[in-house]
């Protein structure tokens, strides 16, 4: 059988895992890739309008006449799927599937969709295997696990099935299906485990968790070091390799694998790499032997410097000295760091906001990254703003139907939003300029110059040329791929 995958942006490593499955089984895979003109991280919208490969697309899938074509949703690609299905379904009768992030959130509201038969909530693996193996024995089994159907009119909703608990039982990514497009040369994403153990109310994870009912079984899951290292030697061999990103929601969370993982790599790998940490998972000694290894850069999401609103409204339990003392351990352990912040939360004040700036001025990180709250539906915050009117009715409509974003604004009401869009933009440069001139910079208005500073000191502090390298060259590789098909 022949899956089409179909996705926007970046290379995705839910893509890549369900190729590798069923390439494994004896099925054909295949991308067609969208570079989105830089919608997360380089923003190069007014290409769109010169480069429209829609059509181009739709094109080289009845080329490829598949038998299945398969969508990984993030809230803020629904629009694009919704194009994309609505246009396939103009020009071939073949079943579409749309997994990931945004149905499994909000699994009734996609299924409505016209254009898309099919959705998968959770974990795809075992689902879109077993839907493939009974489409290839033309057997009609509308109770797959995980898989919601559309039948005569009336949908059928499956029950969701156990987490895998054996990561190693995965094959490696299927890397090569986004390679060919671009979408990364020097640097290889990693995962060494699934779920975060911690129930932040803005995050997916939190309701994830509800969802599942896992009834005892884990929902943190890890593949052993042997199975990661295996995996990082392969692609050193296949591809001229320069970092490892490690995309773990937290990397830090166990001591021991960390441990063995860090011999084992010092040993096998020796490439510098990069994780995402949380401050309650940090201590001295776990650093040095990360330091020790090659990591030489992480992310920690402080998102607010209010403890106020990080334990009551975000439930993030994390002191600011919990904070102050990941740094200090970080500076002394020569690992540079970028911190994760948010501003625009329901009830924060202005005092708040202003927090975050003195809590990165205090531990003078090597990048900061400074986003507007989102509330992903079906969150607890989400569900608080609906309740406290920071949320209207229609706008949580346009959150669900996946306008707007992280980066491009907020949606809430009744907060203040002019200091909000003030500090986005101020804050990545006061903590990379001397005390000295803060009064002075705080007095300038926010402008387009303003916002450009403001990405320039991000980007040299957080050595980014790796990731604007991938969006510019997948967004060539790509245009000439589609200007190849006839």
């Amino acid at each position: 059988m022949k899956v089409l995958f179909f996705h926007r942006n970046a290379e995705w490593l839910g893509i890549e895992y369900l190729s590798s499955v069923l390439k494994s089984a004896g099925h054909d895979t295949k991308l067609i890739f969208d570079p989105g003109s830089g919608d997360i991280e380089y923003k190069f919208k007014f290409l769109d309008n010169f480069f429209d490969i829609s059509k181009k697309m739709v094109k080289k899938a009845k080329a490829y006449s598949p038998d299945l074509i398969a969508f990984s949703c993030l809230t803020n690609l629904y629009p694009w799927v919704s194009k994309m299905a609505s246009l396939i379904k103009d020009e071939m009768d073949i079943p579409i599937i749309v997994g990931g992030l945004h149905p499994t959130i909000l699994p009734e509201y996609v299924i409505k969709n016209p254009n898309i038969d099919m959705i998968c909530l959770g974990e795809g693996e075992e689902a879109i295997l077993e839907l493939l193996e009974n489409m290839q024995n033309n057997k009609s089994d509308y109770s797959i696990k995980n898989i919601w159907f559309k039948q005569n009119g009336k949908i059928i909703r499956n029950p969701m099935r156990p987490l895998i608990q054996n990561l190693d039982y995965l094959p490696f990514p299927d890397k090569d299906i986004f390679r060919e497009y671009g979408c990364f040369s020097e640097r290889l994403y990693v995962m060494t485990g699934r779920g975060c153990p911690y129930q932040c109310t803005y995050c997916f994870n939190s309701y994830y968790r509800k969802l599942l009912n896992t009834d005892g079984q884990p929902y943190v899951r890890r593949r052993s070091v042997e199975n990661v290292i295996e995996e990082l030697i392969f692609f050193k061999g296949k591809y001229n390799l320069k970092e490892i990103f490690f995309y773990d929601d937290i990397f830090t969370i166990n001591d021991a694998w960390i441990s063995k993982f860090c011999k084992l790599y010092k040993q096998k790998i020796r490439l510098p790499f990069k994780i995402l940490v949380h401050p309650k998972t940090i201590n001295e000694e776990t650093m040095r032997l990360l330091a020790d290894a090659g990591c030489i850069y992480v992310d920690i999401g402080i998102e607010s410097g209010s403890e106020e609103l990080r334990y009551k409204l975000l439930k993030r339990n994390m002191s600011n000295q919990d904070i102050i003392n990941t740094a200090k351990i970080l500076k002394k352990v020569k690992i540079r760091f970028c911190t994760l912040n948010m501003v625009g939360f329901p009830t924060e004040t202005r005092q708040q906001m202003w927090k975050t700036y003195e809590l990165n001025e205090n531990i003078k990180p090597d990048g900061t990254i400074v986003s507007f709250f989102y509330p992903f539906p079906n969150t607890e915050l989400a569900d608080y703003c609906l309740k406290n009117s920071f949320l209207e009715q229609q706008d949580y409509e346009r959150i669900c139907n996946g306008e707007g974003g992280y980066k491009a604004g907020t949606v809430l009401r009744n907060i203040e939003l002019q200091e909000a869009r003030r500090l986005q933009v101020l804050i990545p440069i006061l903590t990379k300029t001397p005390h000295f001139l803060h009064p002075l910079i705080k007095k300038i208005p926010v402008t387009n110059f303003t916002r450009i500073i403001s990405i320039f000191f991000l980007s040299i502090s957080r050595n980014r040329n790796i990731r604007f390298k991938e969006s510019l060259t997948m967004f060539i590789k790509s245009h000439y791929l589609y200007f190849l098909t006839k």
